[in-house]
């Protein structure tokens, strides 16, 4: 019988004592705090700028990923590159996703649980429209750096949502 050995995230978590910092892989992270998460996700939706949060959240995230996997050469298929960025999504504090399919020109992600959602919900319960623009900056990046491509290949947009009453989200992506 096969058997199916999944690629394994490696990762190195440092800890700056004098500044306070936490490190993955040399990047500076913030941990889990999805309450913080929400404050700035509101603050956005309020002036109208979460084009400009998603984007941060894709250029920041791309340049994670593409060194991850410059450092890691022998992470070469679109499932192991795949497998890589859904484990480092969720060590980053962000939740748990799982991806329906990733094609060249679209596809489709479900978050399992969303610390944003939760956050989001606990902070204000029910909301009218999706909330998960740092998520979608993160699959946009995900999707370029898996296949190589440019940033600004894709857009992800949240279709489904959890803090609209859903039990997932799903985002959907083109290629524009």
């Amino acid at each position: 019988m096969a058997q199916i050995i999944k690629n394994t995230l490696k990762y190195y978590h440092t800890f700056d004592p004098l500044t306070k910092r936490h490190y993955i892989n040399g990047y500076q992270a913030v941990l889990h705090c999805h309450h913080y998460a929400t404050l700035y996700t509101q603050l956005a939706l309020d002036a109208g700028e979460t084009e400009l949060l998603q984007e941060c959240a894709r250029d920041a995230f791309r340049e994670v990923l593409d060194t991850y996997f410059k450092d890691n050469p022998d992470i070469k298929t679109l499932s192991e590159k795949i497998d890589i960025a859904v484990q480092y999504y969720s060590l980053m504090g962000l939740g748990k996703m799982k991806v329906n399919f990733l094609g060249d020109y679209s596809g489709e992600v479900e978050l399992l649980s969303s610390h944003i959602d939760s956050g989001w919900l606990r902070k204000w319960g029910p909301y009218d429209k999706p909330v998960n623009y740092i998520s979608a900056g993160y699959i946009e990046a995900m999707f370029e750096s898996v296949l190589g491509l440019p940033s600004g290949t894709f857009c992800a947009k949240e279709i489904q949502s959890i803090v609209m009453g859903s039990k997932t989200s799903i985002f959907k992506i083109t290629r524009r």
